[in-house]
């Protein structure tokens, strides 16, 4: 969870948003990140799906196969935990990565998953995923 921020005028003005990092560093896991910015204001929270590129559903460590949103306002690092997205991610099936968006109104998170393998295959074997929402307030 190493995410730092920056302006686009001046790159070098890097910001860390979630400190102490955990350690001991890891390395395993993916991050999809959503931001719905502009909205209401700049500093908004932004959201990430994280979860294991290999598949792994094994959660060994805090934000583990989590929707989590992080505080950008650079005033405090917190990070809040709202679900575990229950993906499994397969080889070779981008539907079953747990991609989200946040809603305009930075209210909900809407993600895909296959809700640990649970929701069958199609017709042509593809392994079902199906979209789910999570209420951010």
């Amino acid at each position: 969870m190493n995410i730092i921020k920056r302006p686009a005028g001046d790159l070098a003005a890097i910001s860390p948003l979630v400190w102490p990092l955990l350690s001991p560093a890891s390395w395993e896991m993916e991050k999809h990140f959503a931001w719905a910015n502009g909205y209401l204001n700049d500093n908004n929270p932004v959201c990430a799906s994280v979860y294991s590129y290999d598949g792994d559903t094994t959660i060994t460590r805090p934000w583990d196969n989590e929707i989590v949103c992080i505080e950008t306002d650079g005033l405090a690092s917190t990070v809040w935990r709202f679900a575990h997205h229950r993906a499994y991610w397969v080889y070779r099936y981008f539907n079953t990565q747990p991609l989200g968006n946040v809603s305009k109104d930075g209210r909900f998170f809407l993600f895909t998953s296959t809700w640990d393998g649970q929701l069958g295959v199609e017709a042509n074997g593809t392994p079902r995923s199906d979209a789910w929402i999570v209420k951010l307030k």
